[in-house]
């Protein structure tokens, strides 16, 4: 299991969160690429290696709307809440029952994905996917205290630091989070902070945009929507990608142009649909 940052440590407590690498050694024995929760192979963050293309099949499972089917074989569900239900599907197929360590990790995954089960697309059979993983022994209540409810001191401390840039015009709320307070804070770059999702609670705004400025120049944008607006296409506009609701990219700095860039954006989208 590879992915280019390191796992969160609100997952390190998952069976086999200690097997994770950050890269893929040259002369590595494989045979099969699995790309998950990936909307493009961009997202591989350059573990992917051209030198496999043609050699080895690489499977994309993933649910985001804006996925371009950059794998030999697709499994891809937008409509889905979160891409464990396509995975559990591939599970089943092979006929692998899921018992207590895995039926966590794919509770992790879905609780995390729907932020709780509080998205558009936590449906009835969503639901009932979750209690069929806790009584096949996956411990819920962990992943909520673990996952959902704790918070690293340095990023609550961010979060106060976001918030005191918080704005908000008719529709649009907004964050900013320059480089300088997050060397100040100790923030590593392959964290977001979860803002996002904070600064989605602001309960007048229709489209929420936070902006954090990273270490090479760039600036990583997150945008939500309430159910209604539709923030994808935005996103893919400027090089990223996502859902209806939740969608994110990167764009060149400095940050101040990337914020006026992005919000005349979704100043047209919410233009559009009113």
């Amino acid at each position: 299991m590879v992915c280019v940052h390191p796992l969160s440590s609100s997952l390190m407590y998952l069976r086999g969160a200690e097997a994770f690498a950050t890269d893929v050694a040259d002369d590595a024995d494989i045979d099969l690429i699995a790309a998950i929760d990936m909307s493009d192979l961009g997202r591989t963050g350059g573990i992917y290696r051209e030198s496999w293309r043609g050699k080895l099949p690489l499977v994309v499972i993933d649910h985001h709307e804006t996925n371009n089917a950059f794998g030999d074989v697709n499994l891809v569900r937008p409509d889905a809440a979160a891409t464990a239900l396509p995975v559990i599907e591939v599970i089943s197929a092979l006929g692998v029952p899921v018992t207590g360590d895995m039926a966590t990790c794919l509770l992790a995954a879905i609780l995390t994905d729907t932020r709780g089960l509080r998205t558009q697309t936590t449906t009835p059979d969503v639901l009932r996917t979750v209690g069929e993983l806790i009584e096949a022994g996956g411990d819920y209540l962990a992943v909520m205290q673990k996952s959902l409810d704790a918070v690293p001191f340095d990023q609550m401390r961010a979060w106060g630091t976001a918030l005191q840039r918080l704005h908000l015009d008719g529709k649009i709320a907004w964050t900013t989070f320059p480089l300088a307070e997050k060397i100040a804070l100790n923030i590593e770059d392959h964290d977001d902070l979860n803002l996002g999702n904070l600064i989605s609670r602001v309960a007048e705004a229709k489209v929420i945009a936070t902006f954090i400025e990273m270490r090479d120049g760039t600036v990583k944008i997150s945008f939500r929507a309430r159910p209604g607006y539709n923030v994808a296409p935005i996103a893919h506009a400027l090089g990223g990608g996502g859902h209806r609701q939740a969608a994110g990219c990167s764009v060149p700095g400095p940050l101040e142009t990337a914020v006026e860039r992005a919000l005349a954006m979704v100043r047209e989208t919410l233009n559009d649909h009113d």
